[in-house]
């Protein structure tokens, strides 16, 4: 069964093409970020232009280098929400008039669902259930997941993960997008220099971020000379973050007797919390699954592949499927 994906809730036009919801037979990435690096995040409105000026040369093109013809194709599945509504609007009203032409049925994918998704495309899905964890730059949540079900058990109260990355880099001066350009600065610096702290939300799997970021910023008002320390407060800020998502996770494996970790989302691929996750999973005899850097980051295959399983299970949508802004998970 061949799955055409589509992914437009931000600032990534994407389309792949999966065979049987396993194989991925291409996947193609069109970034918006050259755009957006002028405003030190993303625009919506340019978003949603780069997304009407890309998707059906990003489509064709995902065709071509899977080497399948459009009438092959025997689903659409496309990215229904979370994310920028102008943006969703976009991906959904193409994919419907896409798949109407060929006269095959279309499926909305949850995003966040997809990033967990993206783990299983070249590994299994651990047989007893496990704790996922998506970080991304708009959203960070712990899930449960259990005989298919997903459940949502915490979520950030403020600012995802990702977010406070891409805002603690623009206080300090460094490029967009924040996460690479701190995780790359971390490593020469010394994360113990500052006693960054990140909210704990004691009695829940929630997480707070924005304190952490306030912190940052009254530490470099006080400290006028704060460039020379950027580094540290780097990898210091970077350290704290990471602790924050991998204590949480560790807490709810404990609580619900989970012994598998699945992790997706952009953020998924800073190298300290693929470290300290993999780390404490061995430590604690637990099975991790990280998803590949390629599937991290915002890609039509993770979709492909939820909308693969969707439609295995009989879910079909009808021709009103529209882009959902706050889509929550099991929504």
């Amino acid at each position: 069964m061949l799955t055409l994906g589509i992914e437009t809730s931000c600032d990534e036009t994407a389309a792949a093409v999966l065979e049987d919801g396993k194989k991925v037979l291409s996947s193609v990435v069109a970034s918006s970020i050259a755009r957006q690096k002028p405003f030190g995040g993303v625009v919506p409105e340019i978003a949603s232009r780069h997304h009407l000026e890309n998707i059906d040369v990003v489509v064709d093109t995902a065709l071509k280098e899977a080497g399948v013809p459009l009438h092959d194709v025997d689903l659409v599945a496309v990215t229904q929400g979370p994310g920028l509504i102008g943006a969703l609007l976009v991906g959904t009203s193409f994919a419907k008039t896409l798949a109407y032409s060929i006269g095959r049925p279309v499926i909305g994918v949850n995003h966040l669902e997809a990033h967990l998704e993206a783990n299983f495309i070249e590994n299994e899905i651990p047989r007893n259930g496990y704790i996922g964890l998506i970080v991304s730059g708009g959203h960070t949540s712990l899930v449960l997941s259990q005989n298919g079900n997903l459940k949502v058990i915490g979520q950030t109260r403020d600012d995802a993960a990702g977010e406070a990355f891409d805002k603690v880099a623009k206080m300090l001066g460094l490029g967009y997008p924040g996460g690479p350009e701190i995780d790359k600065l971390a490593k020469s610096g010394n994360p113990d220099k500052i006693k960054f702290q990140c909210g704990n939300m004691p009695g829940t799997f929630d997480f707070s971020f924005s304190g952490i970021k306030t912190a940052v910023l009254y530490y470099t008002r006080k400290n006028e000379d704060f460039r020379g320390e950027i580094p540290d407060i780097a990898a210091s800020f970077q350290r704290a973050i990471v602790k924050s998502l991998v204590d949480k996770t560790l807490l709810a494996c404990a609580h619900f007797g989970m012994t598998a970790i699945v992790v997706g989302g952009g953020v998924a691929a800073n190298t300290e919390l693929r470290a300290r996750l993999t780390g404490e999973s061995k430590r604690n005899d637990y099975q991790l699954l990280l998803s590949p850097l390629k599937y991290s980051v915002d890609n039509a295959a993770m979709i492909a592949r939820a909308g693969f399983l969707h439609f295995r299970r009989g879910r079909r949508d009808d021709w009103n499927l529209t882009g959902k802004a706050n889509l929550a998970i099991g929504g």
